[in-house]
């Protein structure tokens, strides 16, 4: 991904202010409510093109737990409209992926690949290096992106200034231009 199209929201203050609105403690099921898990979701602080779409993105080893991405406003996904307008969000995943274990880190052993949530025991079975044999275990929102992962479109959180996304009419509005106009003189 070139460095043009991604830069550090850290001092962005739109990006502060949705960390404050996101981050915040919820219970969340996969498959049945008896299933829930409590978790809070992260904003990746790093921010994609124009950062005025958002998405979450979960791995398949930590579903329903989430991630949210600011990302470009032209880039698509799943049933959009007008999908040959810009990038496809999956083309980026693995680039995500990377820059969600830089800000979380991995949880997984850089040497075997094992799964450092697993308890020691289970690490050690199959490797004996230092981060297995540890009795450190990994927590959330660190990042175990083996067997892939998946995304979708979600709307901003109340209190930020909108506009209707053109590519998703269903889900998935736009920070509005002039938020983000505001938040540059502020």
């Amino acid at each position: 991904m070139p460095d043009a199209v991604r830069r550090d929201g850290s001092d962005d203050p739109v990006h502060k202010k949705l960390c404050r609105a996101i981050e915040r403690r919820q219970r969340s099921y996969l498959w049945t409510p008896a299933d829930a898990i409590s978790f809070v979701p992260r904003v990746l602080p790093i921010i994609y093109g124009d950062g005025r779409a958002l998405f979450t993105l979960a791995t398949t080893n930590q579903r329903p737990a989430y991630w949210v991405i600011r990302a470009c406003s032209t880039w698509w996904c799943g049933l959009d409209t007008g999908s040959d307008a810009g990038p496809n969000f999956g083309d980026f995943t693995d680039d995500i992926l990377t820059d969600l274990e830089e800000a979380f880190g991995s949880g997984r052993c850089g040497y075997s690949g094992n799964s450092l949530f697993w308890p020691k025991r289970d690490r050690i079975l199959n490797c004996q290096c230092e981060e297995c044999t540890d009795r450190y275990v990994a927590r959330w929102p660190m990042v175990d992106g083996e067997g892939g992962c998946s995304w979708s479109r979600i709307n901003w959180p109340a209190g930020f200034e909108t506009v209707l996304n053109p590519l998703s009419k269903w889900i998935g509005n736009l920070l509005a231009t002039t938020e983000i106009a505001e938040a540059d003189h502020a």
